[in-house]
């Protein structure tokens, strides 16, 4: 049953059934867990559904797949995770897999929809999110988004070998409305 919809996508919990090879493959390709921490280890169908029970016990975390309304095809994942109940926060973060369908705004049409369901049906008062330095396409959905660059993090993590920074961006609920 889908949680979340748009014009092209629906977003559900992913399932343990939903740990195919598929999603492991993706995790494994070096183009598309660039940014991703995942990166650091193989990943296998069993590694992946490890994950997806670990992310659905958690209070904290919601973890959805993304989904072509159209086909029903699984296209990669997004999660609303780290929330803090108290002070009504959280952080997203998302990829897509499948990379045929990159460069068609599907990123930042998930963007908009997980804001929207994480101001007006979690009830929080701000998101946040990160990125490397160099994805600066990632940088740039969020910003499209109505989210703002708080700081940069020099130094933050390695990639290729070499130290990067991040950006940390948010979005306040009274900024999105």
């Amino acid at each position: 049953m889908a949680e979340i919809e748009t014009a092209r996508l629906f977003l559900r919990r992913l399932e343990a059934a939903d740990a195919t090879q598929t999603y492991a493959d993706w995790l494994n390709d070096p183009e598309v867990n660039r940014y991703l921490e995942t990166r650091h280890a193989p990943q296998t169908p069993e590694s992946c559904m490890a994950f997806i029970r670990q992310c659905n016990e958690d209070p904290g975390s919601k973890l959805f797949g993304v989904f072509l309304k159209e086909t029903g095809q699984h296209i990669g994942n997004a999660k609303i995770g780290f929330l803090n109940a108290r002070y009504q926060h959280a952080q997203l973060s998302l990829f897509i897999g499948e990379k045929g369908y990159w460069g068609q705004g599907f990123s930042s049409e998930l963007v908009r929809a997980l804001t929207a369901y994480g101001f007006e049906k979690m009830g929080l008062h701000r998101l946040e999110a990160g990125c490397y330095e160099d994805n600066l396409a990632s940088l740039r959905v969020f910003l499209k988004a109505g989210y703002v660059v708080e700081g940069f993090m020099r130094d933050h993590v390695m990639l290729d070998g070499k130290r990067q920074g991040c950006f940390w961006l948010g979005a306040l609920v009274h900024e999105y409305r």
